[in-house]
């Protein structure tokens, strides 16, 4: 007996399977509602497909708050190097090498102890013992946070720029944007990339 048959069997009523009928009939309605939900939901449900949008090239970003240094960074210099003669449309990528250092302050205490010890046969031996102790000095503000004490803080240093811009394509153009970037960033030409748009 086929899958089909045993299907129809189900649905045809008969004078003893009365109540047959209503359960396959009940069944087949259900089993539809179930296949027309899932369908519905497919076509209805929010765009869970769609594509990100490409993200906005630095240089528009319209909040300077919102962005990491390195944002902001490359932003100011993007407006720098747009304004350099040929040059336009400029996208900056700044490669973060070593962030910024921070030298805590720290108390020292440091004690010396000299020994002179003489044996019985007129031999004298010194021991100097010195001991260095360093804690570092935590300041706490009026809501219990607290923080080193910064005696100097060092610069971040970048690896590398790569820099995306029209009218590059100009050996003496793109010498001033290597050597303007080589001032700014204090960086060697050789980790500055230069690619026309």
């Amino acid at each position: 007996m086929g899958f089909w048959d045993r299907w129809s069997k189900l649905f045809e009523a008969g004078e003893e399977e009365g109540p047959r009928l209503k359960t396959g009939t009940l069944l087949l309605i259900l089993l539809g509602l179930g296949v027309a939900l899932l369908l519905v939901n497919t076509f209805l449900s929010p765009g869970s497909k769609k594509a990100a949008p490409p993200p906005a090239p630095l240089e528009a970003a319209p909040e300077s708050g919102s962005l990491s240094p390195e944002q902001q960074l490359g932003s100011r210099l993007a407006e720098i190097l747009n304004r350099i003669r040929g040059v336009s449309e400029v996208e900056i990528f700044l490669t973060q090498g070593l962030s910024g250092r921070l030298e805590p302050a720290a108390d020292e205490e440091q004690s010396r102890r000299l020994t002179s010890e003489g044996d019985r046969e007129g031999g004298n031996r010194e021991i100097t013992e010195e001991t260095v102790r360093r804690t570092h000095v935590i300041l706490k503000d009026q809501q219990g946070n607290e923080q080193p004490l910064v005696v100097e803080e060092g610069e971040v240093r970048y690896r590398g720029v790569l820099v995306v811009a029209a009218g590059v394509e100009d050996d003496a153009v793109k010498l001033c944007v290597v050597e303007a970037l080589q001032a700014l960033l204090g960086l060697p030409a050789h980790r500055i990339t230069v690619l026309p748009r």
